[in-house]
């Protein structure tokens, strides 16, 4: 049996490459251009824009229980259901948070980065940061509960 440190090690390996590619190929256009609050006189409605996020939740964590779940039996980690729920339930909610997209201009405006949020590599990336900081925690949480 291998200990805390490697479970959290491999876990959080688990959830950065189920994040690559649940967030980036499993993705579809339409989720990612309407998933974030509408602008004024964008033509997408509040409504619209949580029906494309709820699409894009499902697919990106349903890679991301796969994955886990091959992890888990494949090497044998001791994790338990409660802590795999709660890893994955963080992660519902933190993604959903950040993709919203207010919160990262937010965030770089606290930041003091107000010529970087004007870069759209620059808020890809912030944005990416703040995921993988979230998948840091779920991986605790994964390990922990």
């Amino acid at each position: 049996m291998i200990n805390n440190a490697s479970t959290f090690a491999v876990v959080l390996l688990t959830l950065l490459t189920a994040h690559m590619w649940g967030d980036h190929a499993a993705q579809t256009d339409h989720q990612a251009a309407h998933k974030g609050k509408p602008e004024p006189d964008s033509g997408t409605t509040n409504s619209a824009s949580w029906r494309a996020m709820l699409g894009h939740l499902v697919g990106y964590h349903a890679v991301m229980v796969a994955m886990l779940s091959a992890a888990v039996f494949a090497l044998d980690l001791r994790v338990s259901l409660a802590g795999c729920s709660a890893g994955v339930g963080f992660s519902v909610l933190t993604h959903a948070f950040w993709d919203r997209r207010w919160p990262v201009a937010l965030f770089m405006r606290i930041t003091r980065s107000p010529e970087w949020a004007k870069n759209p590599q620059g808020r890809y990336l912030v944005d990416q940061s703040q995921h993988w900081l979230c998948l840091w925690l779920s991986a605790l949480l994964v390990v922990l509960v």
